[in-house]
């Protein structure tokens, strides 16, 4: 029988720059220009096509629940059980990599994916819906480590830190670009579109990856019989917890008993997996590592800045739709954030360093501190324009915070060793994942009881003994004169009028409230970090060894 980490095949007679980083990953051998421009667009297709299918489920939901004639908690299951396997499935793609080689790899998986997304242009029910959104998610697992390791091939050696932050940072392409594109799609084909989009993506991305496969890197032996019992805990528990986050806002947190009982098998499982991966020789999680000081500190950063990023997806988008703005009105605010994303990618990738990692973190956290400072000041007249510096800057922050975060990890891994690398892409993964879905749901949750609060206190300051008010009314019933001969008709619609006015305006209010949280959790953040990082300065300048005394010189 094979033992753990027993070599697979011979290795070939690689030069010191072309062998690969680890087992699973493709050596790196010296292409010619033409080949790196094919292997870069190629990471561009395949990051996009792994984030594009998953927003524009999202950013089109409504328009999918009506074709369907699903339930709002119906629909969000759509998207929440895409990330339950998606999260799941990272507990075992780097050792499927490592034992099967990164050809195998990519068209098992891409294979996977492109299967699910044509099986979707049939679905006419619930239950098909969401079993295929299931396989998409397990599928896309894999799409953000290829464009990663199709970007490597692009560029040379010397630029291997920036080809990692580009080759990661091309899956966050998709979420704007969503926005920009759904409404022609939806014009065009309806739902279908959206579906139809996504498949001729994955196609093409897997026609791409059979014709330019990766080269060969390292196989070994890594899979154990307990890995089953260790997925099915952990993913499991994972999974469980992802539901919760991802429905609790909508089923409402303490009115469905069904999210009590999920979170507390959540609890358990996750435990159990813990101790039984705290007992092995070779385990999928590295528990010693994960509980150390060092690495908590590293995932609450990464998963609080996914918390505050979430005034994207939850706030602005939100009041975008509070305010009764319709996605054809807001192509040219995505579009903007869509280049700020790819500028803030780009960026970071060119001037991160050691140097530079510290001012990459703690700017892209200022920025969003910044970006959500000025939203906080929306009234029910807002417009996208008065949020193109605001979402540009924030934009701009999500992608530069990506690469700092990712090598920093990658430092802490390299300090622990190469055998925690399985360790840090679930952590990594589940940080983010985590935060972001935590985020959604406290700021959407925040957002809701304090339309109620501000809604209660608009509506006590209405009184019908109120001049302004009475006047009011009477203006608005003045406006279906020509419409309704009733006056107690007219009288009706001014008060609905009028209440609708009032709700908007508490959903504004409301909607200010989440940003200047935001804002302040950001900036407390910022201090935090800071903090951090000039202990960790004074740390290492502490066991930096002393420069050597130049030599004395000879006198005559």
């Amino acid at each position: 029988m094979p033992q753990h980490g027993e070599q697979i095949g011979q290795t070939p007679d690689w030069l010191p720059h072309e062998r690969p980083l680890l087992p699973g990953s493709p050596s790196t051998p010296n292409f010619p220009i033409s080949f790196r421009i094919v292997h870069g667009l190629i990471s561009l297709l395949i990051g996009v096509t792994g984030s594009l299918g998953a927003a524009l489920i999202q950013v089109n939901l409504p328009a999918i629940q009506g074709s369907l004639g699903l339930t709002p908690t119906q629909g969000a299951w759509l998207t929440t059980i895409y990330v339950m396997t998606n999260i799941s499935m990272n507990l075992l793609l780097v050792k499927y990599r490592q034992q099967f080689g990164i050809r195998r790899f990519a068209l098992v998986f891409l294979s996977l994916y492109t299967i699910a997304a044509f099986a979707h242009l049939a679905l006419d029910n619930f239950p098909m819906a969401l079993a295929l959104r299931a396989i998409s998610g397990v599928g896309a697992a894999a799409l953000t480590a290829l464009a990663m390791f199709y970007m490597l091939q692009a560029f040379p050696a010397s630029f291997r830190m920036g080809a990692l932050v580009l080759g990661v940072g091309v899956s966050q392409l998709g979420a704007p670009l969503a926005r920009v594109i759904s409404t022609g799609l939806l014009d065009a084909a309806y739902w279908h579109g959206l579906y139809a989009l996504e498949a001729c993506l994955a196609a093409a991305s897997l026609a791409a990856v059979m014709l330019f496969r990766l080269p060969h890197g390292v196989r070994i032996h890594v899979f154990e019989g307990v890995d089953a019992l260790t997925f099915a805990l952990l993913g499991g528990g994972l999974g469980l917890l992802v539901a919760v986050l991802g429905l609790g806002r909508v089923a409402w947190w303490f009115e469905a008993p069904w999210l009590g009982w999920c979170l507390a098998a959540a609890v358990v499982l996750l435990a159990a997996g813990a101790l039984v991966e705290h007992g092995r020789v070779h385990p999928l999680i590295d528990t010693r590592w994960v509980a150390t000081g060092t690495f908590l500190r590293f995932a609450f950063n990464v998963a609080l800045v996914r918390v505050v990023l979430s005034e994207q997806s939850v706030g602005a988008a939100g009041l975008m739709q509070a305010v009764g703005l319709a996605q054809e009105q807001q192509r040219l605010l995505y579009g903007i954030v869509l280049a700020a994303t790819a500028a803030g990618i780009v960026t970071s990738a060119f001037t991160l360093n050691q140097k530079t990692l510290p001012i990459q973190f703690l700017a892209s956290i200022l920025l969003i501190a910044v970006g959500s400072f000025l939203d906080a000041r929306a009234t029910p007249q807002i417009g996208p324009v008065n949020l193109f510096i605001s979402q540009a800057l924030l934009a701009f922050a999500a992608a530069m915070f990506l690469g700092p975060s990712f090598m920093f990890g990658i430092g802490q891994l390299l300090t622990r060793g190469l055998g925690s690398i399985i360790t840090f892409s679930v952590m990594f993964g589940v940080a983010q994942n985590l935060g972001g879905l935590f985020g959604a749901a406290v700021l959407g949750t925040l957002q809701t009881v304090r339309t109620q609060y501000h809604a209660v206190g608009l509506a006590e300051r209405l009184t019908g003994t109120d001049p302004t008010v009475a006047a009011t009314l009477q203006g608005y019933a003045g406006v279906y004169a020509s419409t309704q001969a009733d006056p107690a008709f007219r009288a009706a619609d001014a008060s609905a009028l009028l209440s609708q006015q009032l709700t908007q305006q508490a959903n504004v209010l409301a909607f200010n409230d989440v940003f200047l949280v935001i804002g302040i959790v950001a900036l407390l953040q910022f201090f935090y970090a800071g903090f951090l990082f000039f202990r960790l300065a004074r740390r290492m300048a502490a066991v930096a060894p002393p420069p050597s005394p130049a030599p004395a010189r000879e006198t005559a």
